[in-house]
């Protein structure tokens, strides 16, 4: 007796490379995933603008990393005793105009760095839902009154115009591009619209698949079908669990990786997990040999994989 249904996924015709660079963007399962990226060793950079969670916010951001936008005082908007971007996460957001304009445009000038030099993008859509303010989709309304924005969902053909567009752009011509929608559920946005807007995104990323020759990965089908019960749901039943999340990425690895790229990281994730080790006592002889041998490893890996950077990941 079976009881879920099997999600067939395909083996990637380009598989990633344990070698890549990797810049990821979208909704906060993309996050979560790239902790896994970067516990395995992986050259990954994730939301410079922080998190995003619809099509067209995230294409605003890779704009204005390809424009290399300069942000000024006339971009913030001042609620709540801060200035906030309304195209980042509030964690740029700051109680001097200044500060918030070094964080949000020194974030631009990282972000087109890593963009110039990534092999793959990797998208992660979570809703089709938008707000705008005097006719601009913000990607993020920072507590702002309801009364300023605009509510609306995105048309499956507005989403297509804009990336197809976006994506002719010498810049990301040629990139890899693998695409997926979060698993997340916003039920805040009803539950009848949430399944309305995952549908928005599932048959725009199949366009832009066929189109535009991008991957697709079916995180969530994956939660949708074989991990069909509330126990593969954190507290807040919204969110995919710590369960669900390791399930998720095995699938994902198994599928998207290369046979190398696979190798390469189980023999990493030892080592990346181990940094985050914290001594109560790192006088005792214990850790000290705990660092020695730590040291071994680092160099055995370096010498392996020597497009490693591990000062990134201390």
């Amino acid at each position: 007796m079976k009881f879920h249904t099997d999600i067939q996924i395909s083996k990637a015709s380009q598989p990633i490379e344990h070698s890549e660079k990797i810049l990821m963007l979208g909704s906060c399962f993309v996050e979560n995933m790239e902790a896994k990226f970067a516990n395995s060793g992986f050259r990954v950079c994730c939301n410079p603008f922080g998190t995003l969670y619809n099509p067209l916010s995230i294409a605003a951001c890779l704009q204005s990393l390809i424009d290399e936008k300069h942000f000024s005082a006339e971009d913030l908007r001042f609620s709540g005793g801060l200035y906030h971007s309304m195209l980042h996460h509030g964690r740029f957001s700051s109680a001097d105009a200044d500060e918030c304009l070094g964080m949000v445009n020194e974030s631009i000038r990282q972000g087109r760095m890593v963009l110039q030099e990534a092999d793959r993008l990797i998208i992660t859509w979570g809703t089709a839902w938008v707000y705008e303010m005097e006719g601009k989709i913000v990607g993020n309304c920072h507590k702002l009154p309801a009364s300023c924005f605009l509510r609306r969902r995105l048309t499956i053909e507005e989403i297509i115009r804009t990336c197809s567009t976006l994506f002719q752009h010498p810049l990301l011509r040629e990139k890899k591009v693998l695409i997926t929608v979060s698993p997340i559920r916003h039920i805040k946005d009803g539950l009848h619209e949430n399944q309305l807007s995952k549908a928005t995104l599932l048959l725009a990323a199949d366009q832009l698949v066929q189109q535009a020759n991008w991957t697709y990965f079916p995180a969530y089908e994956l939660m949708l079908d074989e991990l069909r019960d509330y126990r593969f749901y954190a507290a807040d039943m919204v969110h995919p669990s710590p369960v669900a999340i390791d399930y998720v990425w095995e699938r994902f690895a198994e599928t998207q990786f290369s046979e190398n790229a696979q190798i390469a990281a189980k023999e990493c994730e030892p080592y990346f997990l181990s940094l985050a080790h914290r001594p109560l006592h790192p006088e005792s002889a214990v850790y000290q040999q705990f660092r020695k041998q730590m040291e071994a490893r680092k160099l055995a890996l370096s010498k392996k994989y020597p497009y490693l950077h591990f000062e990134e990941k201390q």
